[in-house]
């Protein structure tokens, strides 16, 4: 079925990194579509380059490596280990540059993404498009509005303040909405908030309940509502984290893996409840999630960073989620080793990478219900979350300041190595205070460089990338 209007794609990528000469840009474009020689003339060439979208956020500077690792390596939920290969060092110790590896790889693969689903955006909003087509065209916009609004605060928690202590002026990143090939400069946080909320928002109204339902490796309703949870949760605007969440999930549970499936989410396809949005991976994409956090058999593994002892001690014997930790023998001796992305020790650490849990938002839901004084309720996810978690579960009781020591506890363990810690840390204005022992499982071994670092540092934002700021004279560079 053909569209009433024909467009053509320009051979030009959008943004001044194209013209920057960055590898991390030009390395990391995927999009087959996206040339002079192809039109968007079908719904099948919008789905293929709402596809492309995807092609760029799983790359390894985006999703499948640097958001995976990077806000744990900048939390007290790793620690640095010597006899490893020292990826992302600079970000463990709180020295990184705006030419530092990863700074400007995140920056030029979200922004690839954004130019794809801005492709589809500006061609299929406000377009006269044939009666049969158009449900499916809706939610192919609401999917690229979705996309859009996700990567941008990806972005924004990156490499600007955190909103609730962002002034009116403080620049976040760009938001952009067109496929132009100019030299913007940086919009301020709350317009970028604003801005991805609009469209999250806008996704959500658009799209069908039954589009994408029975799939979790593309955008659906309950996944673009996570993602508005949790951007509520992080703008303080706690009732509207619960609605979302609320949205997102069955609200008893059922939806959670228990204890005799939880290492199943890590070895298998992730086609379970538990996981609302996954980066879908296959072995010809030449991705291994499980060997950047090290390789090698258990007795002379080269691991690249260790959980922190600190993290470690708070695992109980009867949690199912130590099945994700493993003790491992390194040249310097012992040491307890991220197992989430090793598949089971199968594949060479080829598995699936789950964005968006329901386990984070039944966390989510309790967190914002206690800023709402709504304890009972908080309560009753928290207990939710640990019945699937615990063997020897009993129902706790906690209340005021317990209990929301109780919901962070849980949170942390819960999503630990999936890259939330570092943004939990910050949206909530919490110094990082690690523990002040080595890389090994007894504690010995060289500590963590950076053991304290301020909420207010100028070190909880990223650096624009220098490449940009060398193209882009409208373009500020955060203070250090």
């Amino acid at each position: 079925m053909k569209l009433i209007k024909k467009t053509i794609i320009p051979a030009v990528a959008l943004f001044s990194l194209s013209l920057t000469g960055c590898s991390g840009f030009l390395d990391t474009t995927p999009h087959d579509s996206l040339n002079s020689d192809n039109a968007l003339e079908s719904m099948q060439d919008f789905d293929n380059t709402t596809n492309s979208v995807y092609e760029s956020i799983r790359s390894a500077s985006y999703t499948t490596e640097f958001m995976l690792m990077v806000p744990d390596v900048m939390s007290d939920n790793l620690t640095l280990n010597r006899d490893g290969r020292l990826i992302y060092n600079e970000f463990a110790d709180f020295k990184f540059y705006a030419d530092t590896y990863g700074v400007t790889g995140m920056w030029s693969a979200a922004y690839n993404g954004i130019l794809g689903a801005n492709e589809v955006i500006t061609r299929l909003d406000g377009m006269e498009i044939a009666e049969a087509d158009k449900k499916l065209g809706a939610n192919l916009l609401a999917e690229c509005l979705a996309l859009r609004g996700m990567i941008h605060f990806d972005l924004v928690r990156l490499y600007g303040r955190n909103y609730q202590q962002a002034s009116d002026s403080d620049l976040g990143v760009t938001y952009k909405k067109d496929t132009e090939t100019d030299f913007p400069a940086r919009n301020t946080v709350k317009e970028v908030y604003t801005w991805l909320v609009e469209d999250l928002e806008r996704a959500k109204g658009l799209m069908s309940d039954d589009y994408n339902a029975k799939i979790n490796y593309r955008l659906n309703k309950k996944s673009v509502c996570a993602i508005l949870a949790r951007v509520y949760l992080t703008m303080g605007e706690n009732q509207l984290a619960v609605t979302n969440a609320t949205a997102a999930i069955t609200g008893d549970g059922s939806d959670m893996a228990d204890t005799q499936g939880f290492s199943k989410v890590y070895t298998t396809s992730m086609a379970v409840p538990e996981v609302l949005f996954r980066i879908a991976l296959k072995s010809d994409d030449g991705i291994l999630p499980g060997n950047s956090w090290g390789q090698g058999a258990t007795t002379s593994y080269v691991g690249n960073y260790s959980v922190s002892c600190g993290l470690r001690e708070l695992y109980t014997t009867t949690d199912c989620r130590n099945s994700v930790i493993k003790m491992v023998t390194s040249e310097s001796g012992d040491c307890n080793m991220v197992w989430k992305w090793a598949n089971g020790g199968a594949s060479a650490g080829l598995v699936d990478i789950p964005l968006i849990r329901t386990a984070e938002m039944y966390l989510t839901r309790a967190e914002a219900n206690y800023n709402l004084k709504q304890y009972a309720p908080a309560l009753a996810d928290l207990n939710i979350v640990r019945s699937k978690r615990y063997s020897d579960y009993e129902a706790g009781n906690e209340s005021g300041e317990s209990l929301e020591k109780a919901i962070q506890l849980q949170r942390r363990l819960e999503l630990a190595f999936e890259g939330h810690r570092f943004f939990d840390l910050k949206r909530r204005h919490e110094d990082l205070e690690r523990d002040g022992l080595g890389f090994l499982a007894d504690g010995t071994g060289a500590p963590a460089g950076a053991q304290e670092v301020s909420a207010d540092s100028p070190y909880y934002l990223l650096p624009i990338p220098q490449s940009e700021i060398d193209a882009n004279e409208n373009m500020i560079q955060n203070k250090y």
